[in-house]
């Protein structure tokens, strides 16, 4: 396996613990708003399911120019069917090596796993601060988001990534990774991340 997928993995599996925490889809925490402004903790759930989707499709060689929105009854089982697809399609150097169409053109899989890695990573932030968990995230991972959207400058800016939210200096990595994609890092508590935790 890559870095980049393993990388992309890993955050997968901190935004999967955060999912396992809220509760089945009758726990009232699925309903609640988050910090991606417009989505519910349901919301942004079906938004990772759709990315996820996307990838295994990209990872089968199939093109995509967007992630679908599935409606999601079921969270912790459609979450895990859609988590364990995916690390099973990344699972194959040949799927990684492949060039396919994405939302951001004809990349590598490879490539192109590593550019959405921040993705989970960020949203893992808004399902924590929406249903009232800590914000677990590991600062190696948050360290490179940080520098793919400092690189990545305005470009990141749209309907889900607002504005970067100006800090005073003193700041974790993980909440300026949090204030330069648009979210406010007070909103969130955060807990000290220990690799294998």
């Amino acid at each position: 396996m890559s870095e980049n997928t393993r990388n992309y993995v890993h955050a997968l599996y901190g935004f999967d613990a955060t999912v396992h925490r809220v509760g089945p889809g009758d726990s009232p925490g699925w309903d609640n708003a988050s910090p991606c402004e417009g989505w519910s903790a349901r919301d942004v759930l079906s938004h990772n399911i759709g990315m996820c989707q996307m990838i295994t499709g990209i990872a089968h060689g199939i093109g995509a120019e967007t992630a679908g929105q599935p409606e999601v009854m079921n969270p912790i089982e459609e979450w895990r069917s859609a988590f364990a697809e995916t690390r099973e399609a990344l699972d194959d150097p040949e799927a990684l090596a492949q060039k396919v169409q994405t939302p951001w053109g004809h990349l590598v899989v490879d490539r192109f796993v590593g550019v959405v890695t921040v993705d989970p990573l960020i949203h893992t932030f808004d399902l924590a601060v929406a249903t009232g968990q800590e914000v677990v995230i590991d600062e190696g991972l948050a360290m490179a988001g940080y520098a793919q959207l400092q690189k990545a400058g305005d470009m990141i800016r749209g309907e889900r990534f607002g504005p970067e939210i100006q800090l005073d200096g003193n700041e974790s990595v993980v909440e300026k990774l949090v204030a330069m994609a648009g979210r406010d890092p007070l909103l969130g508590s955060y807990a000290s991340y220990e690799p294998g935790s």
